[in-house]
């Protein structure tokens, strides 16, 4: 049983339990005898989000680039997360911006994964939004297949009864720690351990991040945090606390991972299934709680009846940062020429890291925001006059 947090690693997950010694190795590389204390581009924060950020600096041109972590990397959110990558089924809960975007960001990781020899270990997965209630309004829907009672009945038959459901061919799922030491290992220098404490701002410019380890001097600067830093960046932001179970094997292995709001179930390679994903707010607790895994196992138990009594393996729970809207943050930091934000991905920060990866560092190489960013603003939060 674990927490995964800011703080603390990801012992304890099914991926700890998992993942190989050469990316566990990858994951906390602890502090380079050379670190180089004045890159081009300094990333702070070593979850999926500021690995990929630092691979697509790497990629557009930035020699020197380093991340610095205060733990392990992928000690949070990006290290407890499902790994599922459906951005078809965005369709029905985030508005066009965020599902282009996550569109883009899938496309980007079979990219890399080509281009790296299969290192993601990209899984193809079909992922299934159940509908109870019949479609909501709207609609159609691009990239997805709208099934009747029978089709979700024959797609997969261990589910409970359901009215009708959404279908995404084309998905993907990831381990996510497998993600992140391969990430790590093209994104330049990589110091764990490592917690920022100050910045020294002058001329509109940071030229000093105080660390644990001793002054930095970066020509840019970007936070990718989970919560965007206080107070040099001001967000209305919480975290949000989901628990996640995965159990013995069961028998049979769904044929595509099944969502509905707050909860998804998959099979794994082993036979057992992977579901949860709650949604605990105002849950600030770093225990993992036996009332919520017993939610998550009824549920389970009345989605897929014949996993009603399947023992649970691995339990564990993280905190997901969210803003108050849901959306991310991708920003310039005000009054900063060379800071940079991204924050506030709640459960999708897996899902996004390679497009927003890509996003920033086109914007910090030519001065012009992208597009495909553009609503991801901090100015959305600002209150009217």
């Amino acid at each position: 049983m674990a927490m995964s947090s800011g703080t603390r690693g990801v012992q304890g997950t099914l991926w700890a339990s998992t993942v190989d010694p050469a990316d566990q190795a990858a994951l906390d590389p602890g502090v380079p005898a050379d670190l180089d204390r004045h890159p081009d581009v300094l990333v702070v924060g070593g979850g999926v989000i500021g690995l990929a950020t630092a691979v697509f600096c790497r990629r557009a041109g930035m020699r020197r680039v380093l991340v610095i972590e205060a733990a392990r990397l992928a000690a949070a959110a990006s290290g407890g997360a499902g790994g599922a990558l459906a951005p078809a089924l965005h369709q029905l809960s985030d508005p066009p911006a965020f599902v282009a975007l996550a569109r883009a960001s899938l496309a980007l990781y079979h990219e890399l994964d080509q281009d790296w020899d299969r290192a993601l270990g990209l899984e193809q997965m079909a992922g299934l939004q159940l509908l109870p209630e019949g479609p909501p309004p709207g609609g159609p829907w691009p990239g997805v297949e709208l099934l009747d009672r029978q089709g979700v009945a024959e797609l997969v038959p261990e589910l409970v009864p359901v009215l009708s459901g959404l279908l995404a061919h084309d998905q993907a799922r990831v381990h996510p720690l497998r993600l992140a030491a391969a990430l790590a290992r093209r994104a330049g220098s990589v110091a764990t351990g490592v917690a920022m404490t100050d910045l020294e701002v002058g001329g509109g410019r940071i030229v000093r991040v105080r660390t644990t380890v001793g002054d930095l001097h970066p020509g840019v600067v970007v936070f990718a945090t989970g919560l965007a830093p206080e107070p040099w960046v001001r967000v209305p932001q919480r975290l949000v606390k989901g628990h996640l179970v995965a159990t013995e094997p069961v028998g049979f292995r769904l044929r595509c991972g099944v969502h509905c709001p707050g909860f998804g179930v998959g099979s794994m390679a082993d036979g057992g299934l992977l579901a949860g994903g709650t949604r605990d707010e105002g849950d600030h607790s770093a225990q993992v709680r036996p009332e919520i895994i017993q939610g998550i196992r009824r549920w389970l138990g009345v989605l897929l009846p014949a996993a009603a009594q399947v023992r649970v393996r691995y339990q564990w729970c993280c905190f997901r940062p969210a803003t108050a809207d849901r959306q991310p943050v991708i920003d310039r930091v005000p009054g900063l020429d060379n800071a940079w934000v991204s924050a506030g991905h709640d459960g999708d920060g897996l899902l996004m890291a390679p497009a927003t990866g890509q996003a920033l560092a086109s914007w910090i190489t030519t001065s012009d925001q992208p597009q495909e960013v553009a609503s991801f603003g901090l100015s959305r939060f600002e209150q009217p006059r």
